[in-house]
């Protein structure tokens, strides 16, 4: 019974944007919505896609939504499917320049939800995720994306050292980032196809990975706190690439 509520659970998004983005995406099965809820676009939107609708009162939508901010609106989700990373690279070949970014560790679903908000803010092709030891695409990143999660593909790899070197081979330079490094990720020139790997707070990019780069590229900090949220610093990075 615990472990049909918690899949239950990862399959409900709730809040007016992030279900009307994947309405918009045709990832919405069901709907669950208060008798007051009224919105001209989502109302829109249930004519043209017909999803199941239900009316329910606010404590259940309060349940559903595990007393988050749903804003009289939940919707239950299909399941969110992966990219493969051929079609990513195929999708490369037709940008300028190309970004694909790369996630070595990232374990905080708010995390890589926020991460793919900025994906979709700054064109990047793609992301490859590990298929161990790294958060899953699940309906908590999709309400951290606020939508985005429907616009970037997510493809997931094996080992990240022979992505890269696949990578390589198609034309794209490694930048890795680490406090360590010697190059102001600002002075770079990213004339190139980049793929840019973000490693999780704790830990950060992996060694093997950081001596497999092309470029280490380090962020100037200059507070008290000595470590940037992998978000931000992926959303800082980013800014700077496709300036």
């Amino acid at each position: 019974m615990k472990n049909g509520n918690k899949s239950e659970t990862q399959n409900i998004i709730f809040g007016r944007n992030p279900v009307k983005e994947a309405l918009r995406a045709n990832r919405v099965s069901k709907v669950f919505v208060s008798g007051a809820f009224s919105d001209k676009e989502i109302n829109l939107l249930f004519e043209e896609k017909k999803p199941y609708i239900k009316v329910v009162s606010s404590g259940e939508l309060d349940s559903k939504s595990s007393g988050g901010i749903h804003q009289g609106i939940v919707a239950e989700i299909k399941p969110y499917e992966y990219s493969d990373f051929d079609e990513i690279l195929r999708r490369s070949r037709k940008v300028e320049i190309p970004i694909i970014v790369i996630l070595d560790g990232i374990n905080d679903t708010h995390n890589l939800g926020a991460i793919l908000r900025s994906c979709d803010v700054f064109n990047v092709t793609g992301v490859l995720i590990p298929k161990h030891n790294q958060v899953p695409l699940n309906a908590t990143v999709a309400k951290s994306s606020a939508g985005a999660i429907n616009y970037v593909p997510v493809a997931q790899i094996g080992s990240i050292n022979q992505t890269i070197q696949r990578l390589k081979d198609n034309g794209f330079w490694i930048v890795s980032t680490d406090g360590s490094a010697t190059i102001d990720y600002s002075k770079l020139t990213y004339d190139f196809p980049v793929a840019l790997v973000i490693g999780s707070e704790g830990k950060g990019v992996s060694q093997l990975v950081i001596k497999n780069s092309d470029y280490v590229v380090k962020i100037p900090q200059y507070g008290h706190v000595n470590s940037l949220n992998a978000s931000v610093a992926a959303g800082i990075l980013l800014s700077r690439i496709r300036s």
